[in-house]
């Protein structure tokens, strides 16, 4: 026993809403094709917003949703691989508009799709050992569209941008268990510096991504005694319908336990997660109490799994 749990959620989407015909414009694609490949309809766009306006607005809502205060916060986690600088952090500048404590540790973490996992568990080894019975806050926040190339069909049109955060607290009666793995290769995925754009090998990607959220998952449950009647709902990063339902599938878990919402959003990455359970709890569907399995995988190529409670 013992461990972090979720005690509020929160999320914000760029200003901008792009539907696949908005795309079909410029790009060589059609609605159908995006549809029938992806899942996805449309996603927002930042437009004029940052990531850290963006990660902000989400932060700003979680900490209301939690009933939690600006000093309460003793860590401050913002998961991307799109900052708006090389330095300072994205974390440093949601910390000053939030009104943090001086005190607060406040760092960026490039986890890719998989970050917003590896925040939490980052967060649950901070607050294990630091005793001083702090709050942490955990953002998802990525601006993915300057980086898209908008001659590569393939890929320009999966992306989105937006962010999630969670707040979140140590109870010595809250269950967290977590598995995480990372098979370095930055050729199947990934995006360079400068003017790079996002670059992926289709199905090597969608291979991986089928395999380790199912073997991830798995291992999670089998390795901590979860059955499938201790999860409330399973949120799988957001990066294709197609993906998510062949995980279901290799898992023979309940498909209305799974949480979809990519044909709104597309795949914002660090984001995906903690956005999807912001969308949850919007809509009534994420409730004080449930019990969650979040699973990531992205370029590095990272994966992680976590078996998380909301709630007070």
């Amino acid at each position: 026993m013992a461990g972090v749990k979720i005690t509020g959620i929160g999320g914000s989407k760029g200003e901008k809403i792009v539907t696949n015909f908005d795309l079909a414009e410029t790009v060589d694609t059609s609605d159908k094709w995006i549809r029938s490949k992806t899942g996805i309809v449309s996603r927002h766009f930042a437009g004029k917003k940052t990531n850290a306006d963006m990660a902000h607005e989400a932060g700003e809502e979680a900490l209301k949703d939690a009933g939690a205060h600006p000093d309460d916060i003793g860590l401050l986690i913002v998961c991307t691989f799109t900052p708006d600088d090389r330095t300072p952090g994205v974390a440093c500048e949601v910390a000053g508009r939030l009104g943090l404590p001086e005190d607060a540790l406040c760092l960026d973490v490039n986890g890719a799709c998989s970050g917003f996992i590896y925040g939490c568990i980052l967060a649950d080894g901070f607050m294990r050992g630091a005793g001083k019975g702090e709050k942490a806050l955990v953002i998802g926040s990525e601006r993915i569209s300057p980086l898209l190339n908008m001659d590569d069909r393939a890929t320009c049109v999966l992306f989105g941008d937006g962010a999630g955060a969670a707040v979140l607290e140590y109870d010595e009666n809250a269950v967290f268990r977590s598995v995480y793995g990372c098979i370095p290769d930055r050729e199947v995925l990934g995006c360079g510096q400068g003017d790079a754009s996002i670059h992926m090998a289709g199905q090597e990607v969608y291979r991986f991504a089928v395999n380790k959220s199912t073997e991830a998952t798995k291992a999670l449950m089998t390795g901590n005694g979860i059955s499938e009647k201790d999860v409330d709902h399973f949120v799988f990063h957001q990066a294709n319908e197609r993906i998510i339902s062949s995980s279901i599938a290799r898992l023979k878990l309940p498909k209305e336990k799974f949480f979809v919402n990519v044909s709104e959003y597309g795949n914002t990455s660090a984001a995906s997660v903690p956005l999807a359970m912001a969308d949850m709890r919007e809509k009534g569907i994420l409730k004080e109490g449930q019990r969650l399995i979040c699973t990531g995988f992205g370029a590095g190529l990272t994966y992680g799994s976590m078996y998380i409670q909301f709630g007070k």
